[in-house]
């Protein structure tokens, strides 16, 4: 089986407000819509992992790939960051913003991730959807947290690429005019 974060799962990493326990933030670290359960329990005991699994998909953290979601995270309160809760018939991302947001991503994926960074970079160069976007950006994230250069800047990257995509740090001359 494999897990995605949510809204509330980017959320926690997106924001300086701390919901989880530390263990609880190191499995939804790992989460990222590839790595099966299998995978994870390299990391950790199989009855801690299915423990804190479930609990974070109860509380809305995480839902199955495949979109399905438990009874117990469709009711859990989800107040997340816009960008990532905007459904599919949204209106498509700003090409400056996404190309702004693009540029965050690969100057950090060359700064901090090096030739690990190879497979991100690809990615991040050939996305052109909110979805692909946000797909990018989980990726990026885990891997600049995983990172012993990145994940110090992980954080304050976020905060900019939040930013941009709320249109505060974009100048106003680089945006089209409605």
């Amino acid at each position: 089986m494999v897990y995605e974060k949510s809204a509330l799962g980017f959320k926690e990493f997106t924001t300086d407000k701390r919901t989880l326990g530390v263990r609880e933030r190191q499995v939804l670290l790992l989460v990222n819509g590839v790595r099966k359960l299998d995978d994870l329990e390299k990391f950790f005991k199989r009855d801690h992992l299915m423990d804190t699994i479930k609990k974070l998909e109860s509380d809305g953290y995480i839902q199955r790939q495949d979109g399905e979601v438990s009874p117990a995270a469709e009711s859990a309160p989800v107040h997340s960051l816009p960008f990532f809760e905007a459904d599919d018939s949204a209106q498509p991302i700003c090409p400056t913003k996404l190309a702004a947001v693009k540029t965050i991503l690969l100057e950090a994926a060359d700064d901090y991730l090096g030739i690990m960074g190879r497979g991100i970079k690809s990615k991040i160069e050939a996305c052109d959807t909110d979805n692909s976007l946000k797909q990018c950006i989980s990726s990026w994230h885990m891997a600049m947290r995983e990172s012993k250069l990145g994940r110090e800047s992980a954080s304050f990257l976020m905060e900019q690429i939040h930013q941009t995509l709320e249109g505060k740090l974009l100048d106003n001359n680089m945006l089209p005019q409605h």
